[in-house]
């Protein structure tokens, strides 16, 4: 049996997979995924046959887990919880990507010196843990904000004396 650590880093693959937050993996994103991981169209479509377990030409969240030989019994559905000092001013996006953006912002800034950098590193981290075209905006009381964003690629939040406000555009 896999480790609760191991189980958690799976089903976190698999949302991170899964770009367009549907619960299905398509068979685009589990390729482009495999490709930035270095494997060859041979591989990835011998990893696709692995998780396509009813050759459906998508991979749902259950038979990613099926594959994995993990049990639904191991595996807790329970949403992620965000930091108790966050609080959420506008969102469109499931609460593991609300998660993730909060824990990077927390990160940065914490361990910034200047907003500016920080939002610099925000938007260099997320690109890389989370997909290309973020952009980040940090400030400080009121503000007023109108932007495109992909849809379900839009977090608002505030902690501390900063609101965050990050948002992915559509890949060209």
């Amino acid at each position: 049996m896999a480790s609760e650590g191991e189980i958690e880093h799976w089903i976190e693959l698999f949302f991170d997979i899964d770009l367009n937050n549907t619960g299905i993996i398509s068979r685009r994103e589990m390729r482009e995924f495999l490709v930035s991981e270095g494997k060859s169209e041979r591989e990835c479509e011998k990893i696709i046959r692995q998780f396509d377990l009813n050759k459906s030409g998508q991979i749902s969240f259950e038979e990613w887990c099926e594959a994995l030989g993990l049990s639904s019994n191991d595996i807790s559905r329970e949403e992620p919880v965000l930091h108790e000092k966050v609080n959420v001013l506008s969102y469109d996006c499931h609460v593991r990507h609300q998660k993730k953006i909060c824990d990077i912002c927390i990160d940065v800034i914490e361990s910034s010196k200047e907003t500016k950098e920080a939002a610099k590193l925000i938007k260099q981290q997320m690109d890389r843990r989370l997909g290309k075209l973020w952009h980040v905006v940090i400030v400080k009381g009121q503000y007023w904000a109108f932007y495109s964003h992909e849809p379900t690629y839009s977090f608002v939040f505030k902690y501390g004396p900063h609101i965050f406000i990050c948002w992915r555009t559509p890949m060209p």
